[in-house]
């Protein structure tokens, strides 16, 4: 009689108001969840790092901005990272399929190139995320672009062409009229405020310092994944 009274109660208390609400708020809830994840709009995303000589000491930075920018990842997003110095390099182009499988994808803080020449070039990485985004668009790949970049400074060197604040804004302004958005994170002050003044009229870009590495790629996510119209 005991044990039944007890399976009696334990009814009784699953049909209470408060458990009842309760259970239906967290399903309401999983389900919200569910659903912005499953109607979020994928994004292509291009991190790049310098990955100059000058940068050598900054390895935290590199893997700070690659820990800020995984746990935004979705299924059907695409992601393709760029090191830079003298020269960019692609050090990843994939879609992502599995989040659990980018799991430590951080973990390695070797600079994986090193300088051929001396220098450090925007203006060639610029160009070169261009055309990527244009592979991207060639293959029907319609996503808006999100671009961070990290880079200590902008110190061009032989057969590099120098930095053009004119050209680097046009570079900019063709990914931004392509459904991108750009988030520069520089460590030179004088580099920051020349980025920051010249594209300081464009909603669609920012420029950020080694220290806010995280909120720099939050913006730029949540600008990128904002729906069309907002």
């Amino acid at each position: 009689n005991s044990l039944v009274g007890s399976e009696m109660c334990i009814r009784d208390r699953w049909k209470s108001p408060l458990v009842v609400g309760a259970v239906s708020a967290g399903v309401l809830v999983l389900g919200a969840i569910v659903l912005s994840e499953l109607t979020a709009q994928r994004v292509i995303h291009v991190r790049a790092d310098d990955s100059s000589d000058s940068a050598a000491s900054y390895a935290a930075v590199r893997q700070a901005h690659c820990q800020a920018s995984v746990p935004h990842y979705k299924p059907g997003d695409t992601a393709i990272a760029f090191s830079f110095a003298d020269r960019p390099v692609t050090t990843q182009n994939i879609s992502i399929s599995n989040t659990l499988a980018l799991l430590g994808a951080c973990k390695n803080t070797q600079n994986p190139i090193s300088n051929k020449q001396p220098g450090t070039s925007l203006m060639l990485l610029l160009e070169r995320i261009q055309s990527a985004v244009q592979k991207q668009r060639v293959r029907h790949n319609l996503n808006p672009v999100v671009v961070t970049i990290t880079i200590q400074d902008a110190e061009p060197g032989p057969n590099q062409p120098q930095l053009d604040l004119d050209k680097v804004k046009e570079l900019v302004n063709g990914i931004i009229g392509d459904r991108g958005v750009v988030a520069f994170i520089v460590e030179d002050e004088n580099l920051q405020s020349q980025l920051d003044m010249k594209l300081a009229e464009d909603g669609n870009v920012e420029v950020c310092s080694f220290q806010d590495v995280k909120q720099c790629v939050d913006f730029a996510f949540d600008m990128g994944r904002k729906p069309e119209g907002q």
